[in-house]
């Protein structure tokens, strides 16, 4: 089962639920964060351009959206850190759960991207 934590803030350019990931940059950007918050969420986004595998040079994402494969169950793990900060600082974060994704045009250990299908078997879970 595949799995993503999103707000309910629609992105502009998926038009799908926005992910943590953009969500935490524009916390980062907001001038809302103490130091010591900023900090800690910096180190978190750090730990995945680290440990998340990077999609080739030139990969546009377009409508895309990523979902985290189950093995990779550390950088799960690690995400909820960044819901536990978005909530701290009052977005609405959901988990969303998938165990079939229709239009997957990218792929690596820990992830996919894949095209909003009416096809998806997608649930959501707060």
């Amino acid at each position: 089962m595949y799995i993503r934590f999103v707000t309910t803030r629609i992105d502009q350019d998926s038009h799908q639920p926005q992910g943590v990931f953009v969500a935490s940059y524009a916390l980062l950007d907001s001038g809302d964060l103490g130091p010591d918050e900023w900090k800690l969420l910096r180190e978190a986004i750090d730990w995945f351009n680290d440990n998340l595998p990077h999609p080739p040079e030139g990969f546009i994402a377009g409508r895309a959206i990523f979902w985290f494969k189950p093995s990779a169950w550390e950088s799960i793990r690690n995400a909820w850190g960044l819901v536990h900060m978005l909530r701290h600082h009052g977005l609405d974060v959901e988990v969303q759960k998938c165990r079939r994704l229709g239009n997957i045009f990218y792929e690596d250990r820990l992830q996919v991207a894949a095209f909003p299908s009416k096809w998806d078997a997608r649930i959501t879970i707060q």
